[in-house]
């Protein structure tokens, strides 16, 4: 059996491989393109040259062709945003001896904080519930009054015009402030919440910006008489504010607190997030002990 010659595997002198060889061959051979069986370009010369060139312009220039198996595809791929959260403690001797070099005023501290931490998601997480509730009974409730005034003077056909004008526009407020705005928004957000207390976290999902189209998409979306409710809304609203608390506020808005980053790493976000939702679901309901319950047993599994 004869030797093979190394050129023919893409290898050049000393053995080097040659880049173009390895990596376009997929792409080429399964492109089926009429330029790589040109005879014109095989007769040497300036030939191998031009090949070249237009094997480069067609892998970087052209977006007409897909091709999922070729390694140049797969390189220039965008990668999933999404990232894995791992809650669980590394007890390492240099884990137990940062413990152990901590002194008691550190430690009281850090619970005193949390637990304040824990309260003030609690009062911010029952403003958001009673700004929904102001929102919807003032919106609905003067979309009623003057479909109700219209009805009793007799005038039915202008009363079911102002109900459903109000109606559509109500719902496509919050339409597009959702998926213009924030899409992170969309839907209850239980789901996301959910994720992100079982080690999945998306982009965006607890940004402030999230959390002022909840709000004021909850307040359209309950308002336009849609068959929807305040509790989800609510749960990503409480989680929201959590999390925006734990990472020491937002740093694209200016809106930052010193003492709170103390607060800002994977585990103790989790904790407060799953406060925030408890919180979320004590708002909705009026119901303290459903939301711990609700934390407890539903949104984490930790």
């Amino acid at each position: 059996m004869a030797p093979r010659d190394p050129k023919e595997d893409g290898f050049g002198v000393g053995g080097a491989a040659d880049p173009e060889a390895d990596i376009e061959a997929p792409l080429l051979v399964s492109s089926g393109s009429s330029f790589l069986l040109d005879p014109a370009l095989e007769d040497g010369g300036g030939g191998d040259e031009e090949q070249r060139r237009r094997r480069r312009r067609f892998l970087h220039g052209s977006h007409t062709h897909s091709n999922t198996t070729s390694q140049v595809a797969l390189v220039g791929a965008d990668v999933c945003p999404i990232e894995s959260l791992d809650y669980e403690l590394i007890e390492n001797d240099v884990f137990k001896q940062d413990w152990r070099a901590r002194g008691r005023g550190h430690i009281l501290r850090y619970v005193a904080l949390k637990w304040a931490l824990c309260f003030l998601v609690g009062a911010l997480a029952a403003a958001a519930g009673f700004v929904a509730n102001l929102g919807v009974e003032n919106v609905a409730g003067a979309k009623f009054v003057v479909t109700s005034d219209l009805m009793l003077d007799g005038r039915h056909g202008s009363a079911f015009a102002v109900f459903l004008a109000s109606n559509f526009a109500l719902t496509m407020l919050a339409a597009v402030l959702t998926v213009y705005v924030a899409p992170a928004a969309a839907g209850s957000g239980i789901p996301e919440v959910k994720a992100y207390l079982n080690g999945v976290d998306a982009p965006n999902i607890f940004s402030l910006k999230t959390l002022i189209v909840k709000i004021v998409g909850c307040i359209a979306a309950v308002s336009s008489s849609l068959h929807v409710g305040k509790a989800g809304p609510l749960v990503h609203t409480g989680a929201c504010i959590a999390s925006i608390l734990g990472q020491g506020g937002s740093r694209k808005y200016r809106m930052t607190c010193r003492w709170l980053r103390y607060f800002k790493n994977d585990r103790d976000r989790r904790d407060l997030v799953t406060c925030g939702s408890a919180a979320g679901i004590a708002a909705a309901f009026r119901a303290p002990v459903g939301g711990v319950l609700f934390a407890l047993e539903t949104v984490s599994s930790w």
